[in-house]
């Protein structure tokens, strides 16, 4: 009788344990997690020129940027006693602290213009911008906070603000004072290299 009760049951526990599946899974089987895709890259065109006379600088120009872009329309003093040449191919650094800025919006059909004063007597580095950190919350979508979804562009260039690091679009140009003789007077190309600027 007590054999009878042992066989019951171990023939329930086999009957318990039939109902039960033990699955081993092999860890290189399992489905990778899907990798995250780079940020897309955005190319931009930027042109623009300046005119200008004793009194004003004005910029101008054509964009592919969305309308609402923020651009930055800005010029720096060279020290006094700056060589023309200097000025006009580069080779000397502008006043950082002399800057005096001012932003344009990029229009609907793409076009843009800003006017900065001047004074006559004075060199200065013309610049240009695409300044990530100074955009409105849709553009930074398109173009990322530091600009790191900026693709392959004329004009790109990398530059640090308050710690952080930024990628942006700058053109230059130089502009020398009223009385320097030999110095392309009213309209100038701006360019990525400021040697490179050219009348039109």
């Amino acid at each position: 009788m007590g054999n009878l009760k042992i066989v019951c049951l171990l023939l329930g526990f086999l009957l318990l344990l039939s109902g039960c599946r033990v699955v081993l899974v092999d860890p290189s089987l399992e489905a990778p997690e899907p990798e995250k895709s780079a940020p897309l890259q955005e190319q931009i065109n930027l042109q623009a020129h300046i005119q200008y006379d004793n009194r004003k600088i004005v910029f101008r120009g054509e964009t592919d940027l969305p309308e609402g872009t923020i651009l930055e329309a800005s010029k720096m003093e060279y020290p006094i006693g700056t060589e023309p040449f200097s000025v006009e191919v580069g080779a000397a650094d502008p006043l950082k602290e002399t800057k005096a800025a001012e932003k344009a919006e990029v229009a609907k059909e793409g076009t843009f213009l800003v006017v900065l004063k001047r004074d006559p007597q004075k060199r200065y580095q013309i610049s240009l911008q695409f300044r990530p950190e100074l955009q409105p919350v849709p553009i930074k979508e398109i173009y990322g906070d530091t600009g790191d979804s900026i693709g392959a562009s004329e004009g790109l260039f990398n530059y640090e603000d308050n710690g952080t690091e930024y990628t942006g679009i700058a053109l230059f140009a130089p502009l020398n004072t009223i009385d320097d003789a030999g110095f392309w007077m009213g309209r100038l190309e701006m360019r990525p290299n400021q040697k490179d600027a050219r009348p039109y």
